[in-house]
């Protein structure tokens, strides 16, 4: 089988195809979110149990009017079926070593619910639609306290971590997830307890005597019994099924015909087909870089292709998309994690996957994240020439003071510096919320950046022949943000920095104010994003080295006058 062609396959002719966001993951992750959103809720109404159990009810119906409506109850049913449906799809198309230990709990707890659950569906909302039960909370802890509370803590349980675990693998690598990791963190500890403690302090204060119309008659009875064992037995039965299904894949895994993978034209291995590159990688102990675990949300894992680019399909939605946002155009650099070799196969890692592939410090910038933010450059004017014949401890006791008082300036607007370049600073705005709001507070931080250079200059008048004067440049525009440079011998790249032209071109702005003759220079894109009114205001358009064309700004010659001069509005109020 072994091919030493590099000639790429065939493209596959044209079709139409679904937009990019309508994926099988994204699909999958919708009808989750709505799930969790209605056992939030649910959960939630049994916390109130605490209260009172005129209070659980009150809310129940609230709730049960939204879930229980038309399109509640079509929402509802979708999701209900989309989602097992498609986790079972995942399931049946990963081999069960590329799947975490935490992924293996995660389907463990899926595949039990329905045992638990079903029991619960037909005992409630059925008996309601079919006999015209009236399932509320009195019902529900008649039927199933002190007997099935067992039931109960676990189905909350199995559902609650099984929701858990999907939604901390989609919002763990967001910018604003580690601030809010303590407070997720205590809410999903929090909720499924105080959940279970309202339902049993409800039914401990209850009298436990049947609700009006129960006990059902017996015929009635048995028949909801009958559904509920065929349900059961139903429900053992497609796990059976899919866990067999599950162990005849791996035995005709086993049996099928091996491809072989050189790495770096030295190590050969071989594996099954229809693995991915990256799980043969890691089946076969080849160390591989993967910062994002092989969901294609990263380059890291990218092979130049040597020979065998022909037993690779095209690639797919998400490697398309993740190399094109990575820059790479070539046809022969793949993602490991997405191409399954079908013939023997030669690739070169791309990316070393020694000690400092993942940073020190693990958090959403570890691995790099796209943020649009307000980047702002601030230069100190004639520094060199007002060093000169002065003392080291004075220069570095006054620079201090500057950096300080703009540091200050910064944060207090919510801005976060990036570096400090002997008499410059970087900064960023916008790194977590609205983009909105990191151009306005950039713009708002000028005047107290300007007021802070005043200070300085008011309290060294006497040993200065002419105050300090500074050049300010924003831009605001998509940007990488992460720790870059990080090492385990040393904390260099523990800060967190941004790449990209938006820094770049809020550089030169800096640079074009001194020629300029101005303060502060604010290209438009900033403007647009603070949602600035431009009524009155006077662009200039600007030529930016290494940018082809013009950028618009807005050119202010005292910085303090800014926020008089673009009119901000406070937070939240209308423009």
């Amino acid at each position: 089988m072994t091919s030493t062609s590099n000639t790429p396959a065939s493209p596959a002719p044209a079709r139409r195809t679904w937009p990019n966001w309508l994926t099988v993951r994204n699909v999958r992750l919708v009808s989750g979110l709505v799930l969790f959103a209605f056992v939030t809720t649910h959960l939630a109404n049994h916390a109130l149990g605490l209260i009172s159990l005129d209070v659980m009810e009150a809310v129940r119906e609230v709730r049960t009017a939204i879930t229980r409506s038309l399109p509640g109850t079509l929402i509802l049913m979708l999701a209900a079926i989309i989602h097992p449906v498609l986790g079972v799809e995942k399931i049946l198309s990963r081999r069960l070593s590329a799947i975490s230990l935490r992924g293996l709990i995660q389907i463990a707890f899926g595949l039990l619910i329905p045992v638990l659950l079903a029991n619960h569906l037909i005992g409630t909302r059925i008996a309601h639609e079919i006999y015209g039960v009236n399932d509320n909370y009195a019902y529900a802890l008649w039927a199933m306290w002190p007997a099935q509370a067992w039931r109960q803590a676990a189905l909350i349980t199995l559902v609650w971590v099984h929701g858990c675990i999907g939604l901390y693998m989609w919002i763990r690598f967001r910018p604003w997830y580690k601030r809010w990791q303590p407070v997720l963190l205590s809410a999903a500890v929090l909720l499924p307890v105080l959940a279970f403690a309202g339902f049993a302090s409800a039914a401990r204060l209850g009298d436990g005597a049947p609700p009006a119309g129960l006990p059902l008659p017996q015929e009635q009875y048995s028949q909801l019994v009958a559904l509920m064992d065929t349900a059961l037995y139903l429900t053992l039965a497609v796990i059976a099924l899919l866990a067999t299904i599950k162990v005849i894949q791996v035995v005709l895994g086993n049996m099928k015909d091996k491809v072989r993978v050189t790495y770096n034209r030295a190590e050969t291995r071989s594996a099954p087909e229809g693995l991915t590159l990256l799980e043969i990688s890691r089946l076969s102990r080849i160390p591989h870089a993967s910062v994002c675990g092989g969901r294609a949300r990263c380059s890291t894992c990218r092979v130049q292709v040597v020979s065998g680019l022909e037993h690779l399909a095209p690639p797919g939605t998400d490697e398309a998309r993740a190399l094109q946002r990575a820059g790479i155009q070539s046809p022969d650099i793949r993602l490991a994690c997405q191409v399954r070799p079908r013939g023997d196969l030669s690739v070169i890692t791309l990316v070393p996957a020694g000690a400092d592939v993942r940073p020190v410090r693990q958090d959403n910038y570890s691995a790099g994240v796209d943020r649009v933010v307000t980047v702002m450059f601030i230069d100190l004017r004639g520094f060199t020439r007002f060093s000169e014949g002065r003392l080291p401890y004075d220069v570095v006791f006054i620079l201090n003071q500057y950096l300080a008082g703009i540091s200050a300036a910064i944060a207090a607007n919510g801005g976060y510096v990036d570096k400090f370049m002997g008499d410059g600073i970087m900064a960023l705005f916008g790194m977590e919320g609205a983009a909105r709001d990191g151009a306005r507070a950039a713009l708002r931080a000028v005047a107290d950046i300007a007021r802070a250079v005043d200070e300085v200059n008011s309290a060294h008048v006497a040993d200065m022949a002419q105050p300090m004067r500074y050049g300010i440049g924003i831009h605001t525009g998509e940007a990488i943000l992460g720790r870059v440079g990080s090492s385990r011998s040393h904390s260099a790249g523990d800060r967190v920095t941004a790449l990209g032209d938006t820094v770049n071109t809020a550089s030169r702005l800096e640079s074009l104010s001194k020629e300029l003759g101005v303060e502060a220079v604010v290209s438009k894109a900033t403007l647009i994003a603070a949602e600035v009114s431009m009524n009155g205001l006077v662009l200039t358009p600007v030529e930016v080295r290494g940018r082809s064309g013009t950028v618009d700004c807005l050119t202010i010659k005292n910085a303090r006058n800014l926020n008089n001069i673009v009119q901000l509005s406070e937070p939240g109020s209308a423009v």
